[in-house]
């Protein structure tokens, strides 16, 4: 009777023994190979011929041999056992290959942090390990970054962190420090810093960065003046550059502008905050490319952390 049923690990089994048994010439020589009593596997093979419907072998005083059946058997299940074994291969083979796209998002500014913001080292470091992966790297606005996050458009974004969205997991990395500064064309730009007092900058014109900011900086932000908005730090610079406006610009960026004389610091004890500056990507996304390139990032960061 032919075998009509789907075939299950029962029958891979038996299937495999059946195999050596063949290949030793016989049940006696087949008990060392599969270290299992002659006796068991006489009671296997018949089990496997019941399931079969067919004869596959031949054993008494005149030896072993396989039947016509027996040798049609043993040619079909080396091809299945083999199909097994390419298939096992090509699974393992999927969780070591890395391909694909990355798809990378920086908001404004954080790629001018030579010091903390690491990316070259790990992209260095993930691209040796990946060279099949093709990067996409751009800048974006937080909410968009966000957004890009969300709907799939994007695989990881940096941020400065500011809220946490319940589907997105959030890496922090460091803080970053903000200070209020006016430009150089600035009524307050040639008054020394300990005679400008909180009152005097509550009344000066202040460009809003357009975000939502975290609640350290919501709690010195919403004591001033908005008077502009600018997300971007070049166009927010241009602002304070008409000598109109005050703004916040983090420590990393504006340090080269005060050495210039083109930026001052304004009463940085009670008007200076710090952001987290975070890692974050959509939970369980199956990136396998992803997965990588964030275990390269939390390794630089604890050796940095280590130093």
């Amino acid at each position: 009777m032919p075998l009509q049923r789907k075939i299950n690990d029962v029958d891979v089994r038996l299937l495999r023994i059946f195999k050596a048994v063949a290949e030793c010439g016989g049940f006696s020589a087949a008990e060392t190979e599969l270290n299992i009593a002659r006796s068991t596997i006489s009671t296997h093979m018949a089990d496997l011929e019941a399931r079969l419907g067919l004869i596959l072998c031949r054993r008494g005083r005149s030896g072993f041999a396989l039947t016509d059946d027996g040798k049609q058997v043993y040619q079909a299940c080396l091809q299945l056992l083999s199909a097994l074994e390419g298939f096992r291969s090509q699974i393992s083979a999927l969780h070591n290959q890395l391909s694909g796209e990355l798809k990378i998002l920086c908001s404004d500014a954080i790629l001018g942090d030579k010091e903390n913001f690491l990316l070259t080292e790990i992209l260095r470091r993930f691209a040796e390990q990946a060279p099949d992966v093709e990067i996409s790297i751009a800048t974006e606005v937080l909410p968009e970054i966000e957004r890009a996050l969300l709907a799939g458009r994007a695989d990881i974004g940096f941020i400065p962190c500011h809220r946490e969205l319940g589907s997105v997991s959030y890496l922090p990395l460091y803080q970053e420090q903000y200070q209020l500064y006016c430009g150089k064309e600035h009524p307050l730009f040639e008054t020394a810093s300990d005679a400008i007092s909180e009152d005097t900058i509550k009344q000066q014109r202040f460009v809003h960065p357009g975000i939502q900011t975290n609640p350290q900086a919501s709690q010195v932000i919403n004591k001033l003046q908005r008077r502009a908005t600018a997300y971007h730090y070049e166009a927010r610079l241009a602002l304070l550059q008409t000598g109109l406006y005050i703004g916040y610009f983090p420590e990393h960026y504006a340090s080269e502008l005060v050495e210039q004389g083109e930026l001052k610091r304004l009463n940085a004890q009670r008007f200076g905050y710090q952001a987290n500056i975070a890692a974050c990507f959509k939970n369980n996304s199956g990136n396998k490319a992803l997965s990588v390139f964030c275990q390269h990032l939390q390794e630089a960061y604890n050796l940095k952390s280590a130093e």
